[in-house]
């Protein structure tokens, strides 16, 4: 069979933007090789050039850590709670945590920018089936040659095992046979068996691009040996080792110090590893941008930017999510149950930007947070979150809530803003063009605070990061707990810990704390980073942490009546609670939960041969 290359896809290769793979003379001498309207099979797979950019095509099919929606599946989690004001996939948040995700809705759920999950990764899965069919008789080099096939049997891979952890065993295909046929009539695999073969194909990637320089961005063999160590944990995790093999944790062990003498090191700056460069020291895969080629819609900025002038402000951070920053003494400011403080910790309800873990300050936007550069059209300046959050004073607060100092001396805006309540003038209808940000806190780890809340011209300087070794420190220490070796894994979670930027006490904890301090360091080092949700289900830890009520400030106001000339802020007080506008989370549905259903369309496009998940 002949396969054509069109203008579409080949335009679609050449905007790719990891960073290193394609220079402007790569980009030229493709333009200049043939009409891209009809470019053969033989011109694809027998020029280095196409064929290099037909891969760098296929990896497109990694999903993008966002997706399903703004923030991943985070919103699923007891760390971020969705505005359904403005998230593109409230819908199907809504369903999965009210327990009415059915074969029927999981496509506004197990989604991609592109299309269903199910769709795209098979979609992609046989563009690499494509290549492998083809470059059976190409001409190519076999040094040019080799570092493709051992990218693409890396992308094959991490395309299954992204169906693997989202719906379980898949049917594993190998050709390239289209998937939108009337009828697709192939069972699925075991999940055993697809973990055969992702590590297979893992195996050979790890061997084509062995001794392959690495070209940053591009998928190397230290990807390929983290990806297999990442893969391996899965498969040891409770939701799939039920019996808790240990060979299975040491087989995980085996593969993480592999990881290990890779040569990486910690970033000092916990911040800078989400903006541009990526940080190789710490980095071992990840993604940059530019104008042409940056998140869809406005980007990272429109989603998570502080809530005015119509920011799309589509998921903040829960209560629950505050509460794991400890103090800097070590201490947790409440106890487990996030309602009653902790009373060795010294920490002040009213005070709790203070003492906290400095990763916070990186994090969290809070009451009081900044002062932020912000840049939106012609306004550029340094404002506290306060001012950028609601741009008229709120009558409801009890006076005095204007500050008797009226003007900003640094920049002449009036200082009469405070935080929340845009919540009070957007139920009212008066301030159209601010969003309501429903705990009182927004995330800070994505924000392009050089640049403008949005612009389709401007370079920003985010990232994605899709594996670091601070991930495999931590995956180490949930190994070591595995084997017994607590001591091991406390030493693993302290690296992290002392970050330099970071500095936190080390944790002494044991047994049933420690994997408290374990789960709790990984969801505030790892957030955003379509992480916590997969955790929680692999650990088969939901009930208690995706069922729980969404907690945040249910009120905040400002007292002026102490301010000195030249104060931006008053006296905050805060009060806690529910957040009676947030979805309410049922009670968890069962352990079927733990995998979504494959789409009903998908099964009756096998005539019955795809089996449904049990549950659904």
């Amino acid at each position: 069979m002949k396969y054509l290359i069109k203008n579409r896809l080949v335009k679609r290769a050449l905007s790719l933007s990891f960073i290193g793979m394609l220079a402007t003379a790569t980009s030229c001498n493709v333009l200049d090789k043939k009409p891209l309207d009809a470019i053969s099979d033989d011109a694809v797979f027998n020029d280095p050039v196409f064929l290099q950019n037909y891969v760098y095509n296929v990896y497109n099919g990694i999903k993008p850590p966002w997706a399903p929606g703004t923030g991943g599946y985070d919103a699923l989690t007891d760390i971020a709670v969705n505005q359904p004001e403005t998230h593109e996939r409230s819908a199907g948040i809504r369903n999965y945590l009210e327990g009415n995700l059915t074969a029927d809705n999981v496509s506004d759920l197990a989604a991609t920018p592109s299309g269903p999950l199910w769709d795209f990764e098979y979609g992609f899965i046989r563009k690499a089936n494509v290549f492998f069919e083809n470059i059976e008789s190409s001409t190519i080099a076999a040094d040019k040659l080799d570092p493709m096939k051992g990218e693409v049997h890396f992308l094959r891979a991490w395309m299954y095992f992204e169906l693997m952890r989202t719906y379980g065993g898949v049917p594993i295909i190998k050709n390239s046979f289209q998937l939108n046929a009337e009828s697709f009539d192939v069972p699925r695999n075991t999940f055993d068996e697809c973990a055969q073969f992702v590590l297979s194909e893992v195996d050979n990637a790890i061997g084509f691009l062995n001794g392959v320089p690495v070209n940053t961005g591009k998928i190397s063999k230290a990807a390929a040996l983290a990806f297999k160590a990442r893969v391996l944990l899965y498969l040891a995790s409770p939701l799939n080792n039920p019996n808790n093999d240990q060979a299975k944790w040491k087989a995980a062990e085996t593969a993480t110090k592999a990881v290990f003498d890779l040569g990486f090191t910690l970033h000092p700056e916990y911040a800078a590893l989400f903006k541009k460069p990526l940080k190789t020291d710490e980095t071992i895969f990840g993604k940059s941008f530019t104008p042409a080629t940056r998140i869809p819609g406005w980007g990272y900025n429109y989603d998570f930017w502080p809530s005015g002038f119509d920011a799309q402000q589509r998921l903040v951070p829960t209560q629950n999510f505050v509460n794991m920053f400890q103090l800097t003494n070590g201490e947790y400011p409440y106890m487990p149950d996030g309602v009653t403080v902790n009373a060795a910790s010294g920490y002040d309800p009213q005070k709790p930007e203070k003492n906290r873990d400095p990763r916070f300050y990186d994090s969290v936007i809070y009451p009081g947070a900044g002062p932020l550069n912000i840049i939106d059209g012609s306004k550029s300046t340094q404002r506290l979150y306060e001012y950028w959050e609601d741009a008229n004073p709120n009558a409801d607060n009890a006076p005095p809530y204007i500050n008797p100092n009226k003007v900003d001396p640094k920049n002449g805006q009036n200082l009469f803003d405070f935080g929340r309540d845009s919540k009070t003038y957007w139920v009212k209808g008066l301030t159209p063009f601010h969003w309501r940000v429903q705990t009182g806190y927004t995330f800070k780890k994505t924000d392009d605070f050089a640049g403008p809340r949005a612009s389709f011209d401007n370079d920003y300087n985010q990232v994605v990061v899709f594996m670091r070794l601070t991930e495999f420190y931590l995956n180490y220490a949930e190994i070591q707990m595995a084997l017994g070796n607590e001591a091991v894994a406390r030493e693993y979670i302290n690296k992290v810990r002392k970050r330099s930027s970071v500095n936190m006490p080390d944790i002494k904890s044991t047994g049933v704390a420690l994997v408290r301090d374990y789960r709790n360091e990984r969801a505030i080092e790892l957030h955003l980073e379509d992480s916590r949700f997969f955790d929680l289900m692999r650990w088969k830890a939901a009930p208690g942490n995706v069922d729980i009520a969404v907690r945040g400030l249910t009120k905040v106001t400002m007292d002026w009546s102490a301010a000195k000339p030249g104060d931006q802020l008053g006296k905050l007080t805060y009060t806690y609670g529910v957040i009676p506008e947030a979805e309410v989370r049922k009670p968890w549905k069962g352990d079927h939960y733990y995998l979504f259903p494959i789409p009903n369309t998908e099964i009756r496009k096998s005539n019955g041969a795809l089996k449904q998940n049990p549950g659904y």
